[in-house]
Order: structure tokens, then sequence, then C-alpha cells
């Protein structure tokens, strides 16, 4: 448990039993026996089919987080921003993908000082120019920088979309001092979400399939690549029977949303994951019959195409809608019991990442009981 400090107005309430429901809100609240529950199956998982597993750190962006994770099993975790890397790192998170381009002149800097002091770090790059640069930075720290390179499967992001271009690369890298060729990168999460646990294995054996073509030839040429990484929450069962990939880049398995809620993970256990991270939020306002309003809109949940969905409390399975920067509301209907003014509902973010970037901590619960405050170490963007 970390040391008490200015933890907000709930701090008080941090061991109290029955706290949960005591809760100013709004309030992000984060559920440790269901997430620890994900995380333990997907760490079975992974270790069965003997895949590799390199979860997204923005999804959390939280060290203590990422630390279970690694000491379930995973290999490190992957970082959108060198500020999400440097954080990882620096909190003791070992093995850091950082898997976008880092190309201005202070960020490689940074990183290579990063990367002089952190274990096992990747960065993917996708231009010979910023390889050089990358190296000339690196060769000043004497610390080699591992390298994969990105390649484009569909996703229309970062990535070289050209297979000579990749090689060319890759072996560019390989005589480069200062720098050294890890592997590939080959990730499109587009596909990741798809309902239908057939239709998303056709679609991602179409993903990896240029992927794998990729790797034949650089095998040909001597550099063959020991890390192939990509895929997500939605093909960590599918990636290792395709065998292209060498680990899994998962993310949202962790806590759960609406995106994902309904996505068929596996043939034998369709949905083992639990939702691990909420919204708590209480009806401010019952003055109009047909709908109730709530103190979370906007600015707790982010604005998403797809609506918060209300797991539990007395509006369970109704409507909620984002109608104000710091309000919600809920139509009342006959099939559903009127919450009165200050019930509180629970509700199921529509993208977990989007909206715990939105709030400084997690409160977290075990049952009905807030056991501890966690900072969200990683919200800067610098």
């Amino acid at each position: 448990m970390q040391s008490i400090g200015d933890l907000g107005p709930n701090e008080r309430l941090i061991g109290v039993e029955g706290s949960r429901s005591s809760l100013s809100t709004p309030v992000l609240l984060l559920d440790l026996d269901r997430m620890e529950r994900n995380i333990t199956h997907m760490a079975a998982r992974t270790r069965q089919s003997g895949h590799g597993l390199r979860p997204v750190a923005k999804i959390h962006k939280s060290i203590e987080i990422a630390k279970r994770q690694v000491a379930a099993g995973a290999l490190g975790v992957c970082c959108a921003t060198l500020a999400e890397a440097e954080v990882m790192a620096d909190g003791g998170v070992p093995g850091v993908l950082l898997f976008s381009s880092v190309v201005s002149e202070t960020k490689i800097n940074r990183l290579a000082a990063l990367n002089a002091r952190a274990e096992g770090l990747l960065v993917a790059v996708d231009d010979a120019t910023n390889v050089d640069q990358l190296a000339h930075a690196a060769r000043g720290t004497a610390t080699e920088l591992r390298m994969l390179v990105d390649y484009e499967v569909g996703g229309r992001r970062t990535g070289i979309a050209d297979e000579d271009t990749a090689i060319a690369l890759a072996k560019h890298i390989s005589t480069t001092e200062g720098v050294e060729f890890a592997g590939l990168q080959g990730y499109y999460g587009g596909l990741q979400r798809t309902p239908d646990y057939d239709e998303r294995t056709r679609l991602q054996a179409m993903c990896v399939a240029p992927l794998a073509r990729l790797v034949e030839r650089l095998s040909a040429e001597g550099l063959a690549p020991a890390i192939v990484t990509g895929g997500g929450s939605g093909t960590y069962q599918i990636d290792p029977v395709q065998g292209v990939l060498t680990e899994n880049q998962s993310g949202t398995y962790i806590f759960m949303d609406v995106n994902y809620i309904d996505t068929v993970f596996e043939r034998e256990i369709p949905h083992p994951f639990e939702v691990a991270l909420l919204v708590r939020t209480t009806v401010i306002s019952a003055s109009n019959p047909d709908y109730v309003v709530t103190d979370a809109g906007l600015k707790e949940f982010a604005r998403e195409a797809l609506a918060p969905r209300i797991l539990s409390g007395p509006a369970a399975g109704a409507l909620y809608e984002l109608i104000g920067d710091d309000l919600g509301r809920v139509a009342t209907t006959p099939d559903c019991v009127r919450p009165g003014v200050g019930e509180a509902l629970e509700c199921v973010t529509p993208h977990c990442y989007a909206t715990l970037n939105l709030y400084n901590a997690y409160h977290c619960v075990r049952g009905n009981t807030l056991v501890d405050i966690w900072p969200i170490d990683a919200r800067a963007q610098w």
C-alpha cells in the first residue's frame, strides 16, 4: 500500500468496511479481484500456448499494474509515447517496447538516455534516416539500441508498406553501429474487437500473411527476426495457431470496456474477462419523470461513439447518455427501477484508456471496500 498523502476526498475511506458505497463521485473504480483474475487468465493462456505477451501500457498507465502483469509472466509492456516508456522503465518495469517513432532531436536524446538505463528496451522504426539519428545518439551512450522494423499490415498508421523497403531497412539496421536488428512489428487493431471468433480468425490471417512473407525473406537473408510482435486482446488465442507472431500486444483484457464487452475471445470460454474498470456516478436530479441526471458526463467518460453501459445500480441496463461536460442522463422506463437522488450507478467505460486519461487516480476496491488509491502514473504527454 502506498504512503498516504493528499489522495483526495475519499482517502479517509481507505480500509473502511463498506466504503465503496460512500465514495464521493464521479470516481474511477478499479476492482482488484476482477483485474487479478483477468491477469491470471491471460497469463495461463499464454503459458499454455508458449506465446509471448507484451501488454499495452497505455490501457492502464500504471507502474503497479505493469509490474503485476510482468510478475504473472509478461515479457514487458508496450508504450505508445516516449513519456509512457520513461515512466514504465524508470518505475522498474523491464522489456518496454516503444511502438511508435521518435523523431525530434530532444526526444531522440531522451530515448538514448532511457535505453542506457532501462532493461530490455525496444523501439519500432520505419525510416532509415531516423535509424541513423537514433544510432548516433545511442553511440553517445555506449549502449546499443534494439530496433524492430515497423511493417504496415492494414492499420494505415506507422510502418513500411513495401516489402523490399522493409528488408532494406532491416539490413541497414544490422550494419549500423549503435543499433541492433531485433525483429518486426506488424500491428492492426481494427479487427481485434470483431465479435465473431471465426471471422476474426479469417481477418487476422489476412493481416499477418504479408508479415509471414517478410519473415521468410528476412530469414533467407540471414536476418531471421527473433521478435515478431503484434496482435491484441482479440487474437491472443488465434496468433499462436497461425504461427507468425512470436508475441501478443493485448491491452483491454485487463479492464474490459463497452468496445470489447461483446467480443467472443475463446471458443471454450467465450467471455473469460471481467469488467474491472468502472465509473461510479451519482444521481443529482430526478425532477423529470422521464429521466434522471447524474454527475458524470464528457469529462468523466470522454467523447465516444459508444455510450457507457450501466453495469450495476437500480438502472442497470438502461441507456446512459452524455449530455454535458459533467452531466449524464439516464432515461427511465417501466422495465427498470427508477433511481432516486443520491443513488449511485456504476458504468462500464466506452473505451477504458480514453476514460482513465481523464482521472488522476484509481480508487481500488475489493468487494464493497476501498482498499487503496493508486496514481495513474503515465498520464503526461510531454
